[in-house]
């Protein structure tokens, strides 16, 4: 698999998730228990098919399969905790309405018995609507350091690669003809451009992840300053 996106897009389509009350569990879960509990992640790098790869291609194998796993476990989480917030903001919203209805007919006696646990129980409502967009926030963002460490891995197994490619080029000089040289020269050119066109298309996605990380912080912090205006 020489095309970068093919390679991306089969293991993509390899991924299988479970353990989705883990998933849409609403503390916080690290990352790498997502990925290893949640995921088949473990079952792909272990196959036969990635195993009897060469080094450096297993191992830029198994950097696309955690990326893929990390991405797909994050953004469904991101998902499942956003709906939640939702439900629970529906709920918070019925319960105003609930108690605008009733303030007409039994407002002194709401304000003696029920008024300040009612207003109590809508500030809950409202901490733990934001307390879960703020983790769907904070998975998103992580689904952002996932792609950082993906491409630092990436530009290790380049190097690594060209390393070994230039010695393979010295060999090569002392045990082949000019034609064989000039072969595997090109062979190695165009390897080098598939290296580059990833860590391109890597740069590309971290950008558009970046500057969707800036905008859920921003959002996030909006809706934490309403929630402290409600509890003044």
């Amino acid at each position: 698999m020489d095309d970068s996106k093919a390679l991306f897009d089969y293991w993509h389509d390899r991924v299988r998730l479970k353990n989705q009350e883990l998933i849409a569990e609403p503390q916080h879960v690290p990352t790498q228990k997502l990925r290893h509990e949640c995921t088949n992640y473990d079952e792909l790098r272990s196959i036969p098919e990635v195993q009897q790869l060469d080094e450096l291609e297993r191992s830029r194998v198994i950097a696309v399969i955690k990326y893929e796993c990390t991405a797909k476990v994050l953004q469904h989480r991101a998902g499942r905790l956003r709906d939640r917030a939702h439900q629970l903001e529906a709920a918070c919203h019925e319960q105003d309405q609930q108690k605008s209805k009733l303030l007409g007919l039994i407002k002194a006696l709401q304000e003696k018995l029920f008024g300040k646990d009612k207003e109590i129980e809508r500030l809950e409502a409202r901490i733990a609507s934001l307390e879960a967009e703020n983790e769907a926030f904070r998975s998103e963002a992580e689904n952002s350091k996932a792609e950082a460490e993906l491409r630092t891995e990436l530009e290790q197994l380049k190097k690594e690669y060209n390393a070994v490619e230039k010695r393979r080029l010295e060999l090569a000089k002392n045990n082949q003809s000019l034609g064989g040289r000039l072969s595997h020269t090109k062979r190695y050119k165009q390897q080098r451009d598939e290296a580059r066109a990833l860590v391109e298309q890597q740069k590309q996605q971290i950008a558009v992840l970046l500057l969707e990380s800036q905008r859920l912080r921003e959002d996030n912090q909006r809706l934490f300053q309403k929630l402290n205006q409600i509890n003044r």
